[in-house]
């Protein structure tokens, strides 16, 4: 396991740097700030997304040809970029490249899907690509989002789902104990939610392994 340094920060390799921002704008924000202060010539936001458009299935490959902010503002990704990672992963992942949005919320009912999808010209959601992006461009950095399909248009996220999570994603077992002892029927949900997260764990793990631990960024 590559160990993490005193200031949150992951050294991939000689010249990759990893932060784990954790979940929203204000923490991808800071994030960014920090990896450019290290030195960074280039960000990349990573993760899994949802999907506001009903072709997405989980494990769906987003390389966005440009992200929506929160205030509506687009940001291009740089176009050499996104070219090099699709002719490297184009034979061995669907990719789709519409624009991805960044919602201020979490997006927790297909009906909160279906209003966000209606507001913006995006296919997919997450809450953090839109922060890494206004860094990137106010610093004048090349950057990339690449998310992979967690939930679907149609699925809702249970309420023990949320609960069960701390603000950098990771599981906290006692709580998702409690929450599934106050909502049974949520298990359902929650099995569904665990599949489609393993697939886009898999969809990301191709990427590192098909385009390399820089991935392709220069």
């Amino acid at each position: 396991m590559v160990p993490i340094g005193a200031d949150g920060l992951v050294r991939l390799d000689g010249t990759t740097l990893l932060k784990v921002a954790g979940i929203g704008a204000k923490r991808a924000l800071a994030a960014s700030e920090l990896l450019i202060a290290e030195g960074a010539a280039a960000l990349l936001s990573w993760g899994s997304g949802g999907a506001l458009h009903p072709k997405l299935s989980p494990g769906n490959l987003i390389l966005p040809k440009s992200v929506i902010a929160s205030q509506k503002d687009v940001f291009p990704t740089d176009a050499d970029w996104h070219n090099r990672l699709v002719a490297r992963l184009k034979n061995r992942l669907e990719i789709h490249s519409e624009p991805l949005a960044q919602s201020p919320s979490l997006l927790a009912s297909p009906v909160e899907k279906f209003n966000f999808f209606n507001q913006n010209d995006a296919i997919a959601v997450d809450m953090e690509s839109g922060s890494v992006a206004e860094i990137a461009n106010r610093a004048n950095l090349p950057f990339m989002a690449i998310r992979a399909i967690a939930d679907t248009a149609d699925m809702a996220i249970p309420a023990s789902a949320l609960n069960a999570i701390d603000e950098y994603g990771r599981l906290r077992p006692f709580h998702l104990l409690g929450s599934l002892l106050r909502r049974p029927a949520d298990f359902l949900l929650l099995n569904q939610l665990r599949r489609n997260f393993t697939a886009a764990r898999t969809t990301l793990t191709t990427v590192v392994r098909l385009a390399g631990t820089d991935f392709l960024a220069f």
